[in-house]
């Protein structure tokens, strides 16, 4: 994450990447968002306003996290935020939304590490 901020803005470049579908979360109220994984979509979010009580990644968590805040979810990665409220996530993904690639829950093995071959 780059950030240059002077006396007429604040400017946050943060996603680099083949992406094609950008979207933009606002916390209504304290919740709870992802709890799920893909097979086939790499993401970016950026806590842009707010804060993350608490986010996984994979095995890795996060808890209390102010904004601006980066996390990169690759294909496969299990990931769930929950954010306080008025809180804002901006997020980039290398593939449109695909119900059928929204895969509830963690997977039930690790699908970022690399497979034996039979």
């Amino acid at each position: 994450m780059f950030v240059h901020e002077d006396s007429r803005r604040k400017l946050i470049e943060w996603a680099t990447g083949s992406f094609k579908v950008c979207k933009a979360l606002i916390a209504k109220e304290n919740c709870i968002v992802g709890d799920h994984y893909h097979r086939n979509k790499d993401e970016s979010f950026l806590l842009l306003i707010g804060k993350a009580i608490y986010v996984v990644i994979g095995n890795e968590t996060w808890g209390n996290i102010d904004a601006p805040y980066v996390w990169n979810v690759p294909r496969g990665s299990y990931h769930r935020f929950e954010f306080t409220p008025g809180s804002v996530l901006i997020g980039v993904g290398t593939e449109e939304f695909d119900e059928a690639d929204e895969i509830r829950g963690r997977p039930e093995i690790d699908l970022t590490a690399e497979q034996p071959v039979a």
